[in-house]
């Protein structure tokens, strides 16, 4: 069969059942990897078109007015269906409404074998950021002139399929013969056309750029070669400027859009003067300045001409690639030598190819989601030489499962792992030692200063990214988390549930009979340790729900630990008696685990694994042990200790968490004082234009410091516009409720003069979700309202979808006051709901300022007023990322300029007017301000 019918259809709802009906159909028939037939055609659905179905597919009632109904053309459809593959993208939807309308109409449904191409492109092509049909046929340059068509869609369609025809089965064999495995578990309809690729791929070489090993398809590392560079050749930095980036012409050739930033200049200049004496540089560089470019040029030739790393550490996933994937690129274009760079990060990112060759081979868990995983992974091992999960598109909710496939420290470390030559965390470690520039991310660099420096090549000289995160990052770093999942996974291997017994096959049948007696013991304790540990975290749950307790910004219940709070006591106990469980349970099966690895001398490829396995549980239930007797039995007066509960989860949901109350002796002890030049850099380092926040919060008083404030080369004058309606109540007057009733009111009045385009931040879940349901009924369907924590918690994919509608309203939290780049015409708008204090419950921040309290200090000028306008400033920046961008920036919050504090807040911005004015003006200026 080579004959596939690709369809689209378009709709006035989602749901046949509540009345909705087709209004257009089309589809494209293709064969032999061509299209040779075309249909399409409006059908009346004998009922209204809603006006949002009307303005996303541009189908007004006139076009279906004289159409033929459904019945008339499900002759034509079926006859060009009979023997065809019915292929969509996102197939359950269409054929789901196809076979409704022809039940309905009296003919059977269609019955034959599907192909979803939604499903197919996650396969195909598992880096790629989304699977919708428009980001597709962008990847591919395919013709897709009107979205939500279903002609164009059903033609664009038709292309992506022979596009992913083409992918699939250029793959390697063994990729090809284990997708044809997994084809079994996929909607689509796949295994006869893998069979035909696999026998074609039979008769063909093999590839020189794969390396197939264990029944697996890697792509070939391509080892380094380093270069001999001349000592003499290395320019200094002032000389290297005037060659390069002073020189306009120069830089233009190499780099079409570069532009000559005096900013970027000073800031290289003040840099290698740092490096030069051994200093800490604290550089606050304004949005703009290519601050990124102006520290990875004086650090380049730093680590070239000294023959030693330099560390470049960021916050976040997002500019470490940038980094990596676009700055690093353009400065080997413009340096004279060659140089080595390597991305580390913690060994979780990494797919342990061991882990992953076991689950493709046995797997107790066959559900559809891990099958799609295993079949995307399989695929992107032949395209990845990193292994690391941030390159891969994985299928939604399969966070669990990269966990169980991805590198730990107790797995995958040791050389008789057969894949240890292939490893990616070695791989990346290796190729770490051999770098100039090292990329890495403040956790992985406060990991490596807990676990004494085994983790980053030894270095001496670090830049600092995003350094306003570092004290957070190093709180979380330095404290440990419990939750009641992981000991129970770990004590469910342990008992055997389906299988015969808990220990694997090939060890078992070595065992002598007073171990396997021992085994069946400890099987007998972890089902009551289980029990004891499922009543000690409903204990935890009495405790954390009686009482104050307060919901945190990602909506968790949250709440600080009182030790001597008699309440307690009942928790002391349960754990006390889960303690003496668990040492028992350790203590066998660390005995089993050493008479195992004792009695079988020769070990097969099968037993090795399975012990490691047994190392591995070990290994894991000794730290979660760890964990456990630290957190609850053995409290340090210098840390705050509390609980978070996902209210929509189980009881047993619950999180035990410890932080440092402070950090900045630690900070500059074990990390500061070990380095000889340090850069700290981001664009809001600095409180009312001084930086001795950030001095003190990082321990950094006693070191030689030196500062320096960058400008931001944008005219912010021209192209922002910063407003406080004077019509806002106050939320101390009015009380919430009133406050959220008018956030909202306001949020609606500006969204229209707008057009959407609008984010909107908030300090609290409770307010956004409570002020989301309000505009909810407010907005009509022209617009696209998105929330954090409504539709989903992910900030990509609200992100993305944010930017995909031409009205849209996003809502966020805590997390989207940063790090979120939306360029251009796609956002016009951030209205800030409130000023962002962070919230008095918060645990870390409750304790740092009961502890300011004791030492004579006011917490909320030397703690909360800081961090609040750190955070306003990163804010503020999300609106302005280019030149050309321009926009408004409305506070909702009348503390910004009825306070004292207030000013605190405007002096930190750029010298931007403050405009104060009803809302009924406020209109009229923003309609003008964007014509």
């Amino acid at each position: 069969m080579n004959r596939f019918v690709v369809l689209d259809v378009e709709t006035t709802g989602v749901a046949f059942s509540r009345g909705d009906r087709i209004i257009q159909l089309a589809y494209s028939v293709v064969e032999h990897d061509q299209i040779v037939h075309r249909y399409s055609t409006y059908i009346n659905p004998d009922r209204s078109i809603p006006a949002f179905i009307q303005s996303l597919t541009n189908i007004e009632e006139g076009d279906v007015k004289d159409a033929p109904v459904f019945s008339e053309i499900a002759p034509q459809l079926l006859k060009d269906l009979d023997g065809a593959y019915f292929v969509a993208h996102n197939a359950d939807f269409d054929l789901g409404f196809v076979n409704a309308e022809l039940d309905d109409a009296g003919y059977p449904g269609f019955t034959g074998p599907i192909i979803d191409t939604v499903e197919l492109s996650r396969i195909a092509f598992p880096t790629q950021d989304s699977f919708k049909l428009g980001q597709l046929a962008e990847k591919f340059d395919m013709d897709h002139l009107e979205p939500h068509r279903a002609d164009s869609d059903a033609e664009a369609t038709a292309l992506l399929l022979m596009e992913i025809f083409r992918t699939l089965s250029a793959l390697p064999l063994l990729t090809l013969q284990q997708l044809e495995k997994l084809s079994t578990k996929l909607k689509s309809d796949l295994g006869s056309i893998l069979m035909v690729w696999v026998n074609n791929k039979k008769a063909a070489p093999e590839e020189d750029h794969i390396d197939a090993f264990n029944g697996i398809a890697l792509k070939k590392d391509t080892p380094l070669h380093s270069s001999q560079i001349e000592m003499e050749d290395i320019p200094t930095v002032n000389d290297f400027l005037n060659a390069t980036l002073n020189d306009e012409q120069h830089m233009r050739q190499l780099i079409p859009e570069y532009e000559r930033r005096s900013g970027q200049i000073e800031m290289i200049e003040f840099i290698d003067g740092i490096f030069s004496d051994n200093k800490i540089g604290l550089v606050e560089a304004g949005t703009g300045t290519g601050k990124t470019l102006a520290y990875l040029i004086p650090a380049a030739l730093y680590a070239i001409k000294h023959q030693e790393p330099v560390v470049i550490s960021t916050e976040t996933i997002q500019l470490q690639e940038q980094i990596v994937n676009k700055e690093l690129p353009v400065l080997q274009k413009i340096l004279p030598f060659p140089l080595q760079t390597a991305l580390l990060k913690g060994r979780n990112h990494y797919l342990c190819l061991q882990k992953f060759e076991n689950v493709l081979n046995s797997d107790s868990v066959d559900s559809y989601d891990r099958s799609l995983s295993k079949a995307q992974i399989l695929v992107w091992l032949t395209e990845t030489i990193t292994g690391d999960v941030e390159e891969l598109s994985l299928a939604a909710g399969n966070t669990r499962f990269w966990h169980e496939i991805a590198s730990d420290p107790a797995s995958c470390s040791s050389p008789s792992c057969p894949w240890f030559s292939r490893c990616f965390y070695q791989r990346a470690r290796k190729k770490s030692k051999q770098a100039n520039i090292i990329v890495t991310n403040h956790a992985l660099l406060c990991t490596d200063l807990v676990t004494d420096h085994q983790l980053i090549p030894s270095y001496s000289t670090l830049i600092v990214d995003e350094a306003h995160h570092l004290e957070d990052t190093a709180t979380r770093q330095f404290g440990d988390k419990l939750d009641y999942l992981t000991m129970t996974q770990l004590l469910n291997d342990l008992t055997s549930r389906d299988k015969e017994g808990w220990v694997p096959n090939q060890i078992w049948g070595k065992m002598e009979q007073s171990l396997k007696t021992e085994c069946a013991d400890l099987e007998e304790q972890a089902k009551i340790v289980k029990q004891e540990w499922n009543d000690l975290f409903l204990l935890l749950n009495q405790y954390v729900t009686r009482g104050l307790s307060g919901t945190n910004e990602t909506g968790r219940l949250s709440k600080v630990i009182q030790f001597k709070d008699p309440s307690w006591s009942k928790v002391t106990e349960a754990a006390k008696r889960s303690d003496q469980l668990l040492k028992g349970i350790l203590k066998r099966l660390g005995h089993i685990a050493r008479e195992t690895e004792i009695m079988i001398e020769e070990k097969s490829s099968d037993e090795r694994r399975e012990l490691d396995w047994l190392d591995s549980t070990l290994s894991q239930m000794e730290q979660q042990y760890e964990f456990f007797y630290d957190l609850i039995l053995d409290q340090d007066e210098d840390s705050v200790y509390w609980l978070e509960l996902e209210t929509k989860g189980p009881k047993q949901s619950i999180s035990i968490q410890r932080c440092p109350i402070e950090i900045s002796e630690k900070l500059a002890d074990q990390f500061f004082m070990k380095k000889n030049r340090v850069i700290l850099t981001s664009a809001t380092i600095t409180v009312n234009n001084k930086f001795n926040y950030m001095i003190q919060r990082l321990g950094l008083e006693d070191f030689p410091v030196e500062t320096k404030q960058v400008d931001s080369p944008f005219s912010w004058e021209t192209q922002v516009s910063f407003m406080v309606p004077e019509d806002m109540p106050l939320i101390q007057e009015a009380g919430e409720e009133a406050y959220i009733e008018a956030a909202a009111m306001q949020i609606y009045r500006i969204a229209h003069v707008t057009q959407g385009k609008m984010l909107v931040l908030f300090t609290s879940y409770d307010m956004l979700r409570r002020t989301y349901q309000l505009l909810k009924k407010l907005l009509d369907e022209s617009f696209m309202l998105i929330a954090q924590g409504v539709q989903t918690k992910s900030r990509s994919k609200l992100t993305k979808n944010f930017q995909q509608f031409d009205q849209s309203i996003l809502l966020g939290t805590s997390s989207f006051w940063e790090g979120v780049d939306i360029p251009g015409s796609d956002l016009s708008a951030i209205v800030m709901a409130r000023l962002p204090f962070s919230p008095p419950n918060d645990p870390v921040f409750k304790a740092r300022s009961d502890r300011l309290k004791l030492e004579g200090e006011s917490p909320f000028m030397k703690l909360a007023l800081p961090q609040a306008i750190l955070r306003f400033k990163q804010g503020f920046g999300r609106l302005i990322r280019r030149s050309s961008d321009k926009g408004i920036v409305v506070v909702l919050d009348r503390r910004i300029v009825n306070t004292r504090y207030g000013k605190s807040f405007t002096k930190s911005l750029p010298d931007i007017p403050l405009i104060e004015e009803p809302m009924s003006e406020m209109e009229d200026r923003i309609e003008k301000w964007f014509q």
